[in-house]
C-alpha cells in the first residue's frame, strides 16, 4: 500500500504568504467598496427625508405660504429612520431650501434659498463626521452638541475610530460619558468657560483608517494635557439698545436688580434671558459695592442684605445727542419766553462723532461751538458725542445713586452695624475721609466739607474704580438722559426732607421741607419712585432738592483761594476730573460761556422773576458761576420747592456750607 505525503511546513508558510498577500492587495478595495456603500446608504436616507418632506408639505400645507420645518425630534417625519439619523430640513413655499442629517458617521448640510433638488445631493457633498457638528431642531434647540469645546487628542483621517476628548477637566471618550482620567484642578477665570487644551500639533498622532500612523509623537497624553489651556469667554446679556455700551463691572461691583420694594438682588450677567436692564423701557442697570466684611459670600440669584451694602451706583451709557440749543445766550429776557422745552434725542453707542453730515466733533471747552482740531462749527440738530464720555474715555460711568452719605461709626467700622446713634449734626464733617463714604437710601447726606475735602475724598474713596466728584458735564449727562425717551421725560420730585436724609420725594409737587412721614416719602415708595431720574425705582434720586451738589467744576479765576483748590486745580494729575470755565466770565447770566452738554447754557432763553434767574426747562434756578462764585452747584436745596430740580444750576465760593453736599463717580474700564 502506498503511503500519502501531506503538505511540508515550508509548503505551508508558503501557502499562508500567498493569502496574505492577495488580502492585503485586496483589502483597500474592501475598504473602499464598504465605506461607499455606508456613504450611499446616507446619501440614500437624505433623499428619503428630502422626498418625504415634499410629500408632508403637499398633504398638509397645501396653499400655506410659511416656512415649514421638519426635525427628528419635534417634529418628525413620517418614515423609518435608522435611530442614529438625525435630521432637519426647511421648506419654503413647498420647496426645500436647507436640509443638515447626521449619524455616526456622516454629515451633510446644504442650503440654497432658491431650492434644493433631490438629485443634486450626492456623495461628493457628504463629510465625515468629526463630532464638532451641531444640530438644532425646529425651534432652536439643541438636539447633538457638538464637541466644539474640547479639542481631539487623537486624530484620525477618514472614519471615526475612538477619540479622546477633554470637558470639565476630565478625560472622555468619544461618547463623552466614560471618565478616562481626571485632571489636575483647572485655574478660574470668571466670565470664561474652560474649553479645553491647546496641544501643539507635534504633539497629536495622524491615524489613517488602516491604523497606520503617518505622524507620531511618543508624548504622552497626560504630558500633553497639560499645556496652555484654552478658555471661551461666555456670553453676557446685553441691551441691543446701547448698541455696545453696556455697563462695565469694576473690581468689586456686584450687578443688581431692584424691586419696587427696594429689595436687592443679585443679578447673573451670564443668564442672558434675565434683563436686568433694558433702558428702551426707562430700565436703569444697578450695582452695589458691599462693606469691607459682608454677613456671606453672595451668589447669583440671592437678596443682598441691606446692612452688607456700602454703595449704590447707576450706570449711564456713552451717547451722542442731537443738538437742541447752541446756547449762546448773553442776557436775560424781560419775561418768560412763549417757548417749550422740548425732548432731548439721544442715541447710544461707542463710537465718536465727527465733522460728517449730520455730526460734528465735540467742543470740550467753555463757550466753544468747535472742536480745536476741527474745521466743522457744529450747528442746530447736529448730533454730537456729550463731553462727559470723552474726557474720561469710557463706554459709560457710575453714577451714586443717591447723594454721598457719611458713616458715623468710625473710620475702622464697616460693615455698619449700628446706625441708632446717628445724627444728621454729626455728618458735617470737614475733613478728607474717604474711608467713611456710603452711598445708600435714607442715611444722611455728608454736608459742611470744603471742595478740596469733598474731591479728594472722592478721588480716593476707591482708585481700582477711578472715583471721583462728579463734575458738570457728568450731571449734564445725567440730566439729558433724564429727559429723553429713556428717561422719566418730566421734573424729578424734590427731595424736601429736612434731615438731609437720602432717596425721598415730597408728597405733593415741588412741597416744602419737613420731616412728617406724610409729607417725605422714603425712595422705595410709589410716591418716591416720582424723585427717580427715571420714574421707577431703577433711577438716580436726590438730584432735586436734599442737600444741593458742589461740582467739580470752576471758573478760571486767578484766586480759588477760598475754596483751597489752587494747587489742584494747577495739578495736571487731577484735570481730567475738573470743568473748567472761561475767565471771562463777567455775570451770573453769561450763559454764552457753557460748555456743550454741561446743561446750563443750552437750558434758554433766561428771564429774571424779580427773585431769580429761571430757564425755560421747569423755570429751575439758573444762575451761571462768575468771580464771586465761581465753583458750580447742581439740583437745588430741599426747601427751594420750585427753584430746585436736574436743571437747577448755580455758584458758590467753594467754602463750607451746612447744605452742601457731593455726588460719587466711579469710571471703571475693561
Amino acid at each position: 500500500m502506498k503511503k500519502k505525503k501531506g503538505f511540508t511546513l515550508v509548503e505551508l508558510l508558503a501557502v499562508i504568504a500567498i493569502l496574505a498577500i492577495l488580502v492585503l492587495i485586496a483589502l483597500p478595495n474592501i475598504l473602499n467598496l464598504y465605506r461607499n456603500a455606508r456613504k450611499n446608504t446616507f446619501v440614500s436616507d437624505v433623499q428619503n427625508i428630502m422626498r418625504s418632506s415634499e410629500q408632508e408639505y403637499v398633504m398638509g400645507e397645501i396653499g400655506n405660504e410659511n416656512n415649514t420645518c421638519y426635525d427628528s425630534k419635534t417634529n418628525p417625519l413620517e418614515i423609518e429612520a435608522r435611530s442614529n439619523l438625525k435630521y432637519r430640513v426647511n421648506l419654503n413655499k413647498g420647496k426645500i431650501i436647507n436640509i443638515e442629517v447626521l449619524d455616526n458617521n456622516y454629515y451633510i448640510s446644504v442650503s440654497n434659498e432658491e431650492g434644493i433638488k433631490r438629485d443634486s445631493i450626492e456623495s461628493n457633498k457628504v463629510k465625515t463626521r468629526d463630532n464638532t457638528q451641531t444640530l438644532l431642531d425646529c425651534n432652536g434647540n439643541v438636539i447633538v452638541e457638538g464637541l466644539s469645546y474640547g479639542l481631539p487628542l487623537i486624530i484620525f483621517e477618514g472614519g471615526i475610530p475612538d477619540r479622546g476628548y477633554i470637558k470639565e477637566g476630565k478625560l472622555y471618550k468619544e461618547d463623552i460619558k466614560t471618565e478616562i482620567e481626571k485632571l489636575e484642578s483647572l485655574p478660574n477665570k470668571e466670565g470664561y468657560i474652560f474649553k479645553g487644551y491647546n496641544i501643539p500639533e507635534s504633539d497629536i498622532q495622524i491615524i489613517d483608517e488602516e491604523g497606520n500612523i503617518k505622524k507620531e509623537n511618543l508624548s504622552q497624553i497626560k504630558e500633553s494635557i497639560t499645556l496652555e489651556s484654552k478658555w471661551e469667554e461666555r456670553p453676557k446679556y446685553v441691551d441691543s439698545e446701547l448698541h455696545g455700551a453696556d455697563p462695565v463691572l469694576g473690581q468689586g461691583m456686584i450687578p443688581v436688580k431692584i424691586k419696587d420694594t427696594g429689595e436687592v438682588v443679585y443679578v447673573d450677567i451670564y443668564d442672558v434671558s434675565n434683563k436686568w436692564y433694558e433702558y428702551g423701557k426707562q430700565q436703569w442697570a444697578n450695582s452695589v459695592i458691599l462693606v469691607d466684611n459682608p454677613s456671606k459670600e453672595y451668589k447669583a440669584g440671592e437678596v443682598i442684605s441691606e446692612s452688607d451694602i456700602r454703595g449704590y451706583f447707576v450706570w449711564i451709557p456713552k451717547y451722542k445727542y442731537k443738538l437742541f440749543n447752541m446756547g449762546n445766550y448773553t442776557a436775560l429776557e424781560s419775561s418768560k419766553p412763549e417757548i417749550e422745552h422740548e425732548q432731548i434725542d439721544i442715541v447710544f453707542g461707542l463710537t465718536d462723532t465727527g465733522e460728517t453730515s449730520g455730526e460734528c466733533k465735540t467742543p470740550m471747552g467753555s463757550g466753544l461751538s468747535k472742536a480745536s482740531n476741527a474745521t466743522k462749527e457744529c450747528q442746530l440738530n447736529d448730533y454730537m458725542t456729550h463731553p462727559a464720555f470723552l474726557s474720561i474715555p469710557s463706554n459709560g460711568f457710575w453714577v451714586g445713586k443717591f447723594e454721598t452719605g457719611y458713616n458715623q461709626n468710625s473710620d475702622a467700622k464697616l460693615p455698619i452695624t449700628d446706625t441708632s446713634t446717628w445724627t444728621k449734626e454729626k455728618t458735617q464733617v470737614n475733613e478728607e475721609k474717604p474711608q467713611n463714604i456710603i452711598v445708600k437710601p435714607n442715611v444722611y447726606s455728608w454736608r459742611g466739607a470744603t471742595i478740596k475735602n469733598f474731591f479728594m475724598s472722592a478721588y480716593n474713596f476707591n482708585r481700582t474704580l477711578d472715583s471721583h466728584m462728579m463734575k458738570n458735564t457728568e450731571w449734564g449727562a445725567v440730566a439729558y438722559l433724564s429727559y429723553s425717551k429713556y428717561g422719566i421725560m418730566d421734573e424729578v420730585r424734590i427731595n424736601n426732607n429736612s434731615d438731609y436724609k437720602t432717596g425721598y420725594a415730597a408728597s405733593v409737587k415741588d412741597g416744602a421741607g419737613s420731616i412728617e412721614s406724610t409729607k417725605t416719602l422714603s425712595w422705595n415708595t410709589e410716591t418716591g419712585h416720582l424723585a427717580s431720574t427715571t420714574g421707577n425705582i431703577s433711577g438716580i434720586y436726590d438730584m432735586s432738592g436734599g442737600a444741593f451738589e458742589n461740582m467739580a467744576s470752576y471758573m478760571d479765576i486767578l484766586n480759588l483761594t477760598t475754596s483751597e483748590m489752587t494747587l489742584i486745580v494747577n495739578d495736571t494729575t487731577y484735570n481730567k476730573y475738573l470743568d473748567k470755565y472761561s475767565k471771562l466770565i463777567v455775570s451770573s447770566s453769561s450763559y454764552n460761556k457753557r460748555i456743550l452738554g454741561d446743561a446750563t447754557g443750552e437750558l434758554g432763553p433766561f428771564w429774571n422773576n424779580e427773585t431769580y434767574n429761571q430757564s425755560i426747562y421747569f423755570a429751575d434756578f439758573s444762575n451761571f458761576v462768575y468771580s464771586d462764585f465761581p465753583w458750580f452747584t447742581r439740583g437745588g436745596w430741599l426747601n427751594d420747592t420750585t427753584k430746585s430740580g436736574q436743571f437747577y444750576f448755580s455758584g458758590n465760593k467753594g467754602a463750607i456750607s451746612t447744605a452742601g453736599g457731593v455726588r460719587l463717580i466711579l469710571t471703571p474700564t475693561k
